[in-house]
């Protein structure tokens, strides 16, 4: 989905999105703004050349981030009153948008979650044009330019770029940390909403929820479902979260998200449960571990390079999620493991088209212990995971870890090193600290696939080392 800068599109009397439209629709478009003079504001900046220095273009950059978004055109003159007066097309450069994308991450803190470039040729004369950069507002405000040592703050106000104080700053980091706070929130929100539907009796699960700064917007339309549920089973494709096995997924709308299941039959879903909220936000979970049995003991045994693997690839969901809904910025993922129960009368979920659910109290559950095949001692026992823990959380930009394999392979890191954290594991065993995967402590089951699947998505591999089991 293309960004949309509506109040800009309709000054230029555009009937389409400007990153939508043809060069002659935006040609048109451009030609009537000169025609009936349309004025810069606070949102909409002319150029008539391109910018001499990078501090410049930063500036103008960041200053919208800071403010309300806006657009720079270049190839329009504003003849000095802060209007469309006439074209100036600007001869075309080769590495335009890599020049863009270079200059604002290294000349502005911290880096701007978007930043949208076009380039629109000129119907008369080859070689030239009108170049288009376009900055949304920015839930990571406030953005610094950096020359040095120094950091200025710039921010658009009216037709002008001015620069905040040092009270205005502090202010926006205060509201930077509110609305950090807000999306946490939400994502714990939307985890309790889905776990009521997660089969818990005998059954172990890993869940993950993800929350954008900048949402997105996804119709709920009839073809929506069908499209919710192509997602899940092309991600599926790309390596099933149990080695060879395919799940046959359903879905189901509810308020404002569509319920994608492994059991369609049950009220509950025995193997995976995912949650795929319009906004681009969401819920990933998955079954994991197997319960073991000694004598009178009973505690499920879950492989720690294989929970690794299952929320790495719940993550990944989440994210090809919040990139097809048009979601932006930085992002807050939340992990938690969730132990079994013993009393199936437990497994009892309410779903209704208002998604009223009811029926799970908390609980504690059957001792859950990390890589614990054979029978654990009493001390392993005593300490064991019986209850659902708070959820751990990391922080990531989501066009980093979208484009970045290796960046999602680092941000699952933190956040499983965190999960794992009240079972007694103080590092990773799958993930790298460099955004490698090391699958040697991998069942040799998994292993093959794992790797092919990791080469097709361009992780490098760890290398590899004596001593392994």
């Amino acid at each position: 989905m293309a960004a949309r800068f509506l109040r800009v599109e309709q000054a230029l009397a555009l009937n389409t999105g400007l990153f939508d439209a043809t060069d002659d629709e935006v040609w048109q478009a451009v030609e009537r703004a000169i025609g009936m003079q349309t004025p810069e504001a606070a949102d909409l900046e002319f150029k008539s050349q391109w910018w001499d220095n990078n501090k410049e273009f930063a500036k103008d950059c960041a200053a919208f981030a800071n403010a309300t978004g806006g657009v720079l055109i270049y190839g329009i003159d504003d003849n000095g009153r802060d209007a469309a007066a006439g074209l100036a097309p600007v001869d075309q450069i080769d590495d335009f948008e890599e020049r863009v994308q270079s200059v604002t991450a290294s000349r502005i803190a911290p880096k701007l979650p978007q930043v949208h470039v076009r380039w629109v040729r000129n119907p008369d004369a080859s070689g030239t044009g009108i170049a288009i950069v376009a900055v949304p507002r920015s839930p990571n405000a406030p953005h610094a330019v950096v020359n040095g040592t120094q950091l200025s703050y710039p921010v658009r106000r009216s037709t002008m770029t001015d620069y905040l104080s040092e009270s205005e700053v502090a202010d926006r980091y205060r509201n930077r940390l509110e609305m950090a706070r807000s999306d946490q929130d939400r994502a714990q929100k939307i985890a309790e909403l889905a776990r009521p539907a997660l089969a818990r009796a005998s059954n172990a699960w890993v869940a993950v929820a993800f929350v954008p700064s900048l949402p997105g917007e996804l119709p709920l339309s009839a073809a929506e479902p069908g499209a919710a549920l192509g997602l899940v089973f092309d991600w599926q494709g790309e390596m099933p979260l149990e080695p060879s096995e395919y799940r046959n997924f359903s879905e189901r709308v509810r308020r404002k998200r569509i319920v994608i299941t492994s059991d369609p039959s049950s009220p509950v879903s025995q193997y995976q449960h995912h949650e795929l909220w319009l906004d681009g936000s969401g819920f990933a979970g998955a079954a994991v571990g197997s319960l073991k049995r000694a004598r009178t003991l009973q505690w499920t045994n879950v492989e720690q390079p294989e929970l690794e693997f299952a929320v790495l690839r719940l993550a990944d969901l989440l994210v090809k999620h919040a990139v097809r809904a048009g979601a932006a910025g930085d992002g807050i993922f939340i992990a938690q493991l969730l132990p079994a129960w013993e009393d199936e009368s437990l497994d009892v979920a309410v779903s209704t088209p208002d998604s009223t659910r009811t029926g799970q109290a908390a609980q504690v559950g059957i001792p859950l212990l990390i890589d614990a095949s054979r029978t654990p001692d009493d001390g392993k026992l005593t300490h064991a995971r019986r209850v659902d823990g708070e959820p751990a959380q990391v922080t990531a930009l989501l066009d980093t870890v979208a484009e970045t394999a290796r960046e999602l392979v680092v941000t699952v890191r933190r956040l499983t090193v965190e999960m794992l954290a009240e079972d007694g594991v103080s590092d990773s065993t799958l993930l790298t600290d460099a955004g490698q995967i090391d699958p040697l402590h991998l069942r040799q089951a998994w292993r093959r696939e794992v790797e092919a699947w990791v080469n097709e998505r361009g992780i490098p591999l760890a290398e590899r080392r004596s001593g392994h089991r």
